[in-house]
């Protein structure tokens, strides 16, 4: 008898292991249908964003050049866009779909993202209406954590404080600055061809305002202490401050909830964040000069 309950209880866990795999087949099935058309939309775009850049790179008329580059703006406006309404798609079908681990790896890949960077609460309100059994399996339990990071990384929050070595062993303490600068922190590494290409922006922000309360301070990711160090060097911008990563040991990228580089942080005096910036684009470019220009006019 013994040995026949252990037969139907290995019967049940498989049947339930069947069940299981049908239905994460099933809800995967549904995930793959609903975004198709926000597929077969960003690839048109995509398309053509392709076709104008390289009209771009051939048109000589100085009008036309100018059209194509605000046709490119366009674009990537049209891009972003179509990414932020298949994340609230995502997010619909998540919270329709609460005992699925499926709906949480979905939405699970977005909260780094420059899409997910302003959906702090939805992300929150998703997660928590999980079942108890998605919330503390593995990837809910990771889940919970990006979510922390994310909380007090978004604008709003206190900016996580640090104490680190710069570039020439000097130690630079955030909470130095409070009360006295506004602190751009920017994330980025010597073999980001995004986060070099915004340099010289960068270098014309800071000297027009470092005067007036400015800093930045550039934390790299470089692994070699020598292409960082180079790279300083090379693309003039000593004038700033630099810490390493790498050398300090350090994991506040994580602090800050830094997935991809170029990444940007504003600080305002208080010690607040008062701007975020994920990725390279004029939009951000745009954004990023404009608030400053409204800070310092203000003063």
């Amino acid at each position: 008898m013994k040995n026949l309950n252990f037969f139907f209880i290995g019967i049940a866990l498989l049947t339930g292991n069947f069940v299981n795999a049908q239905d994460d087949a099933a809800i995967e099935k549904e995930i793959a249908e609903f975004h198709q058309p926000y597929k077969t939309k960003f690839e048109s775009i995509l398309a053509l964003s392709k076709q104008n850049q390289l009209e771009i790179e051939t048109v000589k008329d100085s009008v036309k050049l100018q059209q194509l580059l605000l046709k490119g703006d366009s674009l990537i406006n049209q891009i972003d866009e179509n990414r932020i309404n298949e994340l609230k798609q995502e997010f619909k079908f998540a919270k329709e779909h609460p005992n699925s681990i499926k709906s949480l790896e979905m939405i699970r890949i977005r909260i780094g993202r420059f899409e997910g960077m302003n959906f702090y609460d939805t992300f929150e309100e998703v997660f928590q209406n999980f079942s108890p059994e998605i919330k503390n399996s593995e990837k809910g339990k990771e889940m919970a954590e990006k979510l922390k990071y994310f909380k007090q990384s978004k604008v709003g929050s206190a900016a996580p404080n640090f104490i680190l070595k710069d570039i020439n062993d000097k130690t630079i303490s955030l909470a130095d600055f409070k009360d006295k600068k506004y602190i751009l922190i920017d994330f980025w590494a010597s073999w980001c061809a995004p986060c070099l290409e915004e340099l010289p922006y960068i270098k014309e922000l800071y000297k027009k305002y470092q005067h007036q309360g400015f800093e930045i301070i550039s934390i790299t990711r470089d692994k070699e202490s020598d292409s960082w160090k180079n790279a300083v060097i090379k693309n003039k911008i000593e004038s700033w401050k630099h810490i390493s990563l790498v050398e300090n040991q350090s994991k506040i990228d994580t602090e800050y909830f830094v997935y991809g580089i170029p990444h940007k942080v504003l600080i305002d005096k208080n010690g607040v964040i008062i701007g975020k910036w994920k990725g390279s684009s004029e939009n951000n470019k745009h954004d990023l000069q404009q608030l400053l220009k409204s800070i310092f006019e203000a003063e």
